[in-house]
């Protein structure tokens, strides 16, 4: 399935994968091809290392916001409503789980209080579900990926950081990664996406016997 058919719906997606190898640059191809539609794009900026290719962004959204506070990004989710097909990308939503606790650490001086931040993460999220019901919305929440301590995830040996609590919101989760690619005599790899969870069949009926793989696009920067 081509890139633009997975990410053609209305629903809340979850991207997740190892750091550098391309969810941004995904991101900012949907953003574009989004944009190009007539869509509203908004991009919310959490990470503080996503500052030196902001400008990059910027040509292709409608808006762009930075947002390094996760009571600030729940206040900004919970004054939002839909007031003409829009995608919300936010890039990323263990960002602000990390300034969190670099905040909480500072002002505390003892540990970070991880409920709290895994409570806020569940709101926001859940924030965007409801803001979904008023009206056409495309949620990318971006993670990075952690191990799977014991069992699995969907089958897989790695789970979307920070968002293992607020997945029930979610509706397609898809996991970025390398895989091995024979072409003749040549082994290349290549980075794809796989869905591993479609919770109500929007792209397949059977996620965990039938996965939808799919090419990333070439990053626009």
């Amino acid at each position: 399935m081509d890139w633009s058919q997975v990410f053609g719906y209305d629903a809340i997606y979850t991207i997740y994968g190892p750091a550098m190898i391309g969810k941004t640059a995904l991101a900012v191809n949907i953003a574009e091809r989004d944009l190009k539609a007539g869509r509203h794009v908004a991009y919310i900026a959490t990470e503080l290392n996503l500052k030196p290719i902001l400008d990059k962004i910027k040509p292709h959204v409608s808006e762009l916001v930075e947002l390094y506070d996760p009571m600030e990004l729940l206040n900004w989710v919970n004054g939002f409503s839909v007031k003409k097909p829009t995608t919300i990308i936010l890039d990323s939503i263990g960002g602000f789980r990390v300034n969190y606790m670099a905040m909480y650490s500072k002002t505390a001086g003892g540990p970070p209080d991880t409920a709290r931040i895994n409570t806020l993460i569940q709101l926001i999220v859940h924030g965007f579900r409801v803001a979904s019901e008023t009206g056409q919305l495309k949620v990318l929440l971006i993670a990075h990926e952690s191990p799977v301590v014991s069992g699995e995830f969907y089958r897989e040996d790695t789970y979307p950081t920070s968002t293992r609590k607020a997945l029930y919101d979610a509706d397609i989760v898809v996991k970025v990664l390398l895989r091995e690619v024979t072409e003749g005599n040549t082994i290349k790899i290549v980075r794809i996406g796989k869905v591993i969870l479609d919770r109500y069949g929007i792209l397949t009926k059977d996620s965990f016997n039938n996965p939808v793989y799919f090419t990333l696009p070439e990053p626009l920067f």
